[in-house]
């Protein structure tokens, strides 16, 4: 039954997700070009609904709790949001607590992810079209992209939230092992819960937001797990689900994070109290005090959404089954829908890199036009 509960979601998520790319993003691509502030509203929102699809089935149909607490983020200021990186799948599981404070941070949440992923059909499609950050996790080659895209998402007018996961990888067996290593050759204490953070790269993402005037708060977002605790695809393929998931929201106004090499060290002791709070709740208590204004959210969601949006997904995909099973046309229509995605792969490093060229090349013939006619 718990492989056919784990089989089940990832086939939902991942044809509704590709579907979702090829009948619902692809028709509006031409926008990016023609409209480009009005692709990225669109294609962010429906991005964000169908993230709500995983939550819905996450927590409506898997019977997963969510324990938020916190602070509450803002979803019309601009911010980073930073937490530790337990599991590959935290970012799956801190959707739902999302939706819990205000589904729309959906719509303007931006995750840096890793670059591999942007390559799985459908949902790494779709994340690209929604112009996620996929990082190398190579400083210098990361560098470029950081403030492309920065400089993107300031200029499009949208207030965009970006996770960062400071520690640069999960907490794997062989980043734990070089975590240590590093603690031990760095005079730090070894970490159980958390590995040592990646400064650098916060650093320089707060210093090219200050740069482009995009950034109000830094958020930094505790995860951690009651019951299973799902570090893999397989795991969850395997249909294992976490009890309960906590998430605890601290915010901090930019005033409270020191400049230059003061950010470093702000990062560095955040992540040693936060291996403190993580060590007490595995191994005593089983709950996050909560931080700041000390709210918490139901762990029940109330409302509709879950249903509107479950009802939709599987109807819709449903229908387009049956539309490309039986008609030549949309077969035809599909196909270019994909080949253009597999293409933006190959020549252009992914979609969000064919959306951002068309943004900036729109913006340069803005400037160019403005410039003669002054």
């Amino acid at each position: 039954m718990k492989v056919l509960k784990g089989v089940a979601f990832i086939v939902l998520v991942f044809f509704s997700s590709l579907l979702g790319t090829v009948f619902l993003l692809f028709p509006l691509i031409p926008l990016a070009w023609i409209a480009p502030k009005l692709w990225r509203l669109a294609a962010d929102r429906l991005v964000g609904f169908w993230l709500t699809f995983p939550c819905a089935l996450i927590e409506w149909v898997f019977g997963v709790k969510f324990r938020v607490t916190g602070d509450l983020i803002d979803r019309d200021e601009p911010a980073i949001l930073i937490m530790n990186h337990r599991t590959r799948l935290d970012w799956l599981f801190s959707w739902n607590a999302l939706y819990k404070m205000d589904p729309w941070l959906l719509t303007s949440e931006k995750i840096s992810l890793k670059a591999p992923l942007k390559m799985i059909p459908g949902a790494g499609w779709a994340m690209s079209s929604g112009c996620y950050i996929f990082l190398d996790r190579n400083f210098e080659k990361d560098k470029p992209i950081l403030e492309r895209i920065v400089k993107y998402y300031s200029q499009s007018g949208n207030k965009y939230q970006i996770l960062l996961f400071a520690e640069g990888t999960d907490k794997g067996e062989r980043a734990t092992h070089l975590s240590h290593a590093f603690a031990d050759k760095n005079g730090l204490p070894r970490y159980e819960y958390v590995l040592h953070p990646r400064t650098t790269g916060f650093r320089f993402l707060m210093d090219m937001m200050k740069k482009e005037n995009y950034i109000k708060n830094v958020y930094d977002l505790t995860i951690a797990y009651s019951g299973t605790i799902v570090d893999t695809e397989k795991k969850l393929l395997g249909g294992n689900f976490p009890d309960k998931v906590h998430l605890d929201v601290k915010k901090y106004k930019l005033d409270d994070i020191p400049e230059g090499d003061g950010c470093e060290k702000w990062l560095t002791n955040l992540w040693e109290t936060k291996e403190k709070r993580l060590k007490k709740f595995y191994e005593k208590e089983e709950r996050l005090e909560a931080s700041g204004h000390r709210f918490e959210w139901p762990e029940t969601t109330s409302g509709i959404g879950y249903f509107v949006c479950f009802s939709f997904w599987v109807v819709a995909s449903l229908l387009w089954i049956g539309a490309i099973y039986s008609l030549l046309w949309v077969k035809i229509y599909v196909t270019c829908a994909i080949v253009f995605y597999i293409a933006s792969l190959r020549f252009y490093n992914g979609a969000e890199f064919v959306f951002l060229n068309c943004f900036e090349a729109r913006s340069n013939r803005h400037d160019q036009e403005r410039s003669k006619t002054e």
